[in-house]
């Protein structure tokens, strides 16, 4: 590690230091504050659009400020051609680092290599999102003495779409998404640059929100993933219903995709728009549930009011009829069950809800229960208190996106957050565990200081028995 803290880096935090961690990925550079360590946007992967990705080689890299548009606002720089969105941000105690060149591969520094991993996958229904976004910041985790890695992966039908030659999606002998083909890379970089920020690859905890949890999970039931990821943490799982399904192909085709061809960006953008258009309330792609293999313990949330926030279906739950429309929304996503009593006065809202995240995260809570997985539930609840809701507005309620401050340790006073770093430290995050008959889950009422936590017996059975033709 070298560190060059009296030279002032121009829009660098105050008090901030440039440092440069010689890792075998290369000599890394970023900046260090408060003691925590932040490399932005490393390149760990290259590929043709469409094509598979292979490893970057090892190289220097100024980590300083990140590539690309962190903000999504079009305020960023340009991707690198061929990398695109295959590139990571660690976040680290800086008192972990190696000390020097040679530090991370020697055996020496191996053995002192013990903090755990923790690995993040942002959202975005698969189609945006970025490794350094601000509202994801690892720095409360680095203050609490874990090495934080934020994936970046290709987004759209580059990352998702299955060529003729891939095989059946789901089938155990189907090729990868090119997006779970990219992320297996950054697993084994984060395995082979390990040791350089003083962290453990025998403890790693692989997690993500909405898509990115869906992601997480897709990629832990790669078996590539063996030995790379020892447990996963799900929140709000966003898993596709309809992705690949001969509709969509069909659009894509229509749109200029063939079956064995890379097209144009300006073609692929062209057909995704057209997938996405018959996907209003499902990814246009990504991972299915029928794909999720439990391999490994889980932790997967949910909040009960993940979309009720939309403005359409506040609008059709007030209109007379709302509890019918609902019913034929729901059979139309698969749910054939009643309506679950929590539906309440919104029960298009909870429709929606239901078949974008919690029926996936029933699903694949239920099937890591039943292969023997230790597995873990929660949900967030509208009570005292409140929270950050998916608009950067305070809300007490518990819409979608309400999960990620108390992930990241930002929402003063939450329970979650301490029991995230329980589970990262110890495979266990101290509630019960979820299991037939009882599938006890943790729920938390409110936000903040004044946020209250009970265990409930099978959180999710209503939404179990909605869609469980599914």
């Amino acid at each position: 590690m070298s560190d060059s803290d009296a030279t002032p880096i121009p829009g660098a935090r105050p008090g901030s230091a440039e440092v440069t961690v010689d890792a075998p990925a290369g000599a890394l550079t970023g900046l260090a504050s408060g003691g925590v360590l932040r490399i932005h946007t490393i390149p760990y992967a290259t590929a043709e659009p469409f094509g598979p990705s292979s490893p970057v080689p090892p190289g220097a890299h100024d980590g300083r400020e990140p590539i690309g548009d962190p903000l999504g606002d079009g305020s960023g720089t340009p991707l690198r051609e061929g990398v695109g969105h295959m590139q990571l941000t660690v976040t680290a105690p800086v008192d972990g680092l190696a000390a020097g060149p040679g530090d991370a591969s020697d055996s020496a520094a191996t053995a002192h290599a013990t903090r755990p991993i923790l690995l993040w996958i942002h959202g975005g229904r698969f189609e945006e999102g970025h490794p350094s976004e601000p509202w994801c910041t690892m720095r409360r985790f680095a203050e609490q003495g874990i090495v934080t890695v934020s994936l970046g992966y290709r987004k759209t039908l580059d990352g998702f779409w299955r060529m003729a030659d891939d095989g059946r999606a789901g089938a155990p002998d189907a090729a990868p998404y090119r997006a779970v083909d990219d992320l297996v890379h950054a697993l084994r970089w984060v395995r082979d640059n390990a040791a350089a920020f003083g962290a453990d690859p025998g403890n790693v905890t692989l997690s993500g929100q909405s898509a990115g949890a869906g992601l997480a999970l897709a990629l832990a039931s790669d078996a590539r993933s063996e030995g790379l990821v020892h447990r996963v943490i799900a929140l709000s799982p966003g898993l596709s219903r309809g992705s690949g399904n001969a509709l969509r192909r069909l659009l894509a085709r229509i749109g200029g995709i063939g079956p064995s061809g890379a097209p144009s960006p300006e073609i692929a953008d062209k057909a995704y728009r057209l997938l996405a258009a018959v996907a209003p309330t499902d990814t246009a792609v990504g991972p299915r549930i029928p794909e999720i293999r439990p391999r490994v313990p889980l932790m997967v949330t949910a909040t009960s009011e993940e979309f009720h926030f939309a403005p359409p279906l506040i609008w059709a739950d007030a209109k007379p009829g709302a509890r019918i429309l609902a019913r034929a929304i729901g059979a139309a996503h698969g749910a054939m069950g009643p309506l679950p009593p929590e539906a309440g006065d919104r029960p298009i809202g909870g429709v929606i809800s239901d078949a974008a995240i919690r029926a996936s995260a029933v699903a694949v809570a239920d099937s890591s229960a039943a292969a023997g997985m230790p597995t873990w539930v929660g949900e967030f609840r509208p009570g005292e208190g409140t929270g950050i809701g998916p608009d950067g507005r305070v809300t007490d309620g518990a819409p979608h996106c309400v999960d990620l401050p108390r992930f990241f340790g930002r929402e003063a006073g939450h329970p979650f957050h301490d029991q995230v770093v329980s589970f990262i430290h110890t495979g266990d995050p101290g509630w019960p565990r979820y299991s037939p008959p009882e599938r006890t889950g943790r729920i938390w009422y409110g936000g903040g200081e004044r946020a209250v936590e009970a265990d409930e017996a099978d959180p999710w059975g209503g939404v179990r028995a909605m869609f469980r033709s599914r």
